[in-house]
């Protein structure tokens, strides 16, 4: 059985929605950030990172979208991607380390949380640049939905639109103000909290209700 190590409305909480989704069978373990800070909590995740994904045999797993990448493959009769080594498998996994390794940590500048200012102004301008490149990469996300949503792979719901969702709830200065540049997000967005498996799960993080992420 899978271990997830979860702080609510954090990075696992793509995670958490994927492992309900694909039914799977895992303990879900609830974290505060000083637990987390711990440095024991680094046996698990060696970058001190939430989300982890302990499995079965006693290893960890870390990086989001390792994880996600990892769970489609070993459960592929749960169709929460394309089929493994296909061409849309590759166009799955491309828009998922664009958010991966582009828009999460934008997002975070954004956010205020990269430790690269000087002083405050200058954080003032890191977040008010992040929060203009974040944009720049919602606009691919916002045309791909247009020309063929409802979800990013077009009539298939995968694990992509989980993702989008959960970074959606940090947008900026709202998640309601980034529903307002991209509507076709916002319909996404609206989409995965009326799916019946997730409705426990986002109440638990308390992100059921727009605005309900900080």
């Amino acid at each position: 059985m899978y271990k997830l190590y979860n702080v609510k409305a954090w990075g696992s909480l793509v995670i958490h929605c994927l492992l309900e989704e694909m039914e799977v069978p895992y303990t879900n373990i609830w974290m505060t950030a000083e637990q987390v800070r711990a440095p024991a909590f680094r046996e698990s995740s060696p970058l001190g990172l939430i989300p982890a994904l302990g499995l079965p045999d006693g290893r960890s797993l870390y990086e989001s979208a390792a994880i996600v990448s990892f769970l489609v493959a070993a459960h592929p009769e749960k169709h929460m991607s394309p089929a493994l080594g296909s061409p849309a498998y590759g166009e799955f996994m491309s828009l998922l380390h664009l958010m991966s390794t582009e828009l999460y940590p934008t997002n975070n500048l954004a956010l205020g949380e990269g430790g690269y200012a000087q002083d405050a102004a200058h954080e003032a301008f890191i977040m008010a640049r992040a929060r203009e490149r974040a944009d720049t990469y919602w606009q691919i996300l916002e045309r791909r939905l247009s020309a063929s949503g409802p979800w990013l792979m077009g009539r298939e719901f995968s694990a992509l639109d989980l993702y989008a969702f959960m970074l959606s709830l940090w947008g900026r200065p709202s998640e309601s103000a980034l529903h307002d540049r991209f509507p076709a997000m916002a319909k996404l967005a609206a989409a995965v909290r009326a799916r019946p498996k997730l409705k426990a799960v986002l109440e638990s993080h308390g992100v059921m209700k727009i605005g309900g992420y900080g």
